[in-house]
């Protein structure tokens, strides 16, 4: 088949398409219906201790993701924690950047959860959560989600 100048422009525009549509689809963790974690809700267990957790505030659930570039209190929720729980040393600043990136990949290793840098559901039932005393607000311990 010979090229023309149609075939050609249709063959560049086809070829540009397929990498627009590659692009978008795969930005999308395969966890992006939960939606992002926007906020963070404060849970109490059957002992009176309080749980936070990131959520997402649209349809408060805990069901949501976070990822490089997020930003918010669900971002905030999972950095305090990962400094509680796993002795990490994030500043808290809302802000899903490369160390919060690399601490979760840290995690998520000594976890045993998938090792990609974003927290979802599997990262979030395979991590302990600080307990925190109703009073006083002191750190009690970590522990998985009841």
């Amino acid at each position: 088949m010979r090229k023309t100048g149609k075939s050609k422009a249709l063959l560049a525009t086809g070829a540009m398409m397929a990498a627009l549509l590659g692009g978008v689809i795969t930005a999308a963790p395969a966890h992006a219906a939960d939606g992002v974690c926007t906020g963070m809700r404060t849970n109490t267990d059957t002992q009176g201790m309080k749980w936070v957790l990131p959520i997402n505030v649209a349809n408060n659930t805990s069901n949501c993701y976070l990822q490089y570039g997020n930003t918010g209190a669900g971002v905030r929720a999972l950095q305090k924690n990962m400094n509680s729980c796993y002795g990490k040393s994030l500043v808290l600043d809302s802000s899903f950047g490369r160390a919060t990136e690399d601490a979760l990949e840290d995690v998520q290793g000594r976890i045993g959860a998938r090792v990609d840098g974003e927290y979802g559901r599997e990262t979030m039932l395979k991590m302990k959560w600080a307990r925190y005393h109703p009073e006083t607000g002191a750190r009690v311990d970590c522990k998985y989600l009841p």
